[in-house]
């Protein structure tokens, strides 16, 4: 459990070393800019954490050796794994849909 953590943590350094910066945030375009920069970071964070659940999910459903739990919590989590990136597709492009929207007016 303590090497997942550290993973995690690991994931979120640059986040970390990022933070002590100064951003100078002057105009409304500075602060899409910096909201959508949080977006794409969190974003990738993301697609890294469902790959490896993905992948963690493939090695149990192969090391199962026809014990019908481990089988069955494998699959439940790759259909979990399926589905939550499926909602980060569609989050994206509802987020894609309301940036034209606004911009049309």
């Amino acid at each position: 459990m303590k090497k997942y953590i550290g993973a995690i943590a690991a994931l979120f350094v640059p986040f970390f070393a990022s933070a002590q910066t100064t951003a100078n945030i002057t105009s409304i375009t500075d602060v899409q800019t910096t909201l959508n920069n949080w977006v794409v970071y969190l974003f990738n964070i993301f697609w890294v954490i469902a790959v490896g659940m993905l992948i963690w999910a493939a090695i149990m459903f192969v090391t199962a050796g026809g014990d019908d739990e481990k089988i069955t919590k494998a699959k439940k989590i790759i259909l979990y794994a399926v589905i939550a990136a499926a909602v980060a597709l569609l989050a994206n492009g509802i987020q894609a849909l309301v940036l034209n929207v606004l911009q049309s007016k």
